[in-house]
């Protein structure tokens, strides 16, 4: 995701660096919600990289099978 920066948001760390919060300016969040919901979407991608990831056809056949329990 490199150094994308939004302003009036704040991506605070802790002591070694760990992404810990994200402190988001309301007047930002109400005037650019599109911009924070990318800029959130950008670190929750980088967060879950490198995990395996399951086919959109298994995820439904599932949430058939889920469904037709009930």
């Amino acid at each position: 995701m490199g150094k994308q920066h939004v302003k009036g948001i704040k991506l605070v760390t802790d002591e070694t660096e760990n992404r810990r919060y994200v402190q988001i300016d309301l007047a930002t969040l109400v005037k650019e919600p599109d911009a924070v919901e990318e800029y959130l979407d950008g670190l929750i991608a980088v967060e879950r990289r490198g995990q395996p990831s399951v086919p959109h056809e298994k995820v439904m056949r599932d949430l058939r099978k889920r469904a037709d329990r009930k």
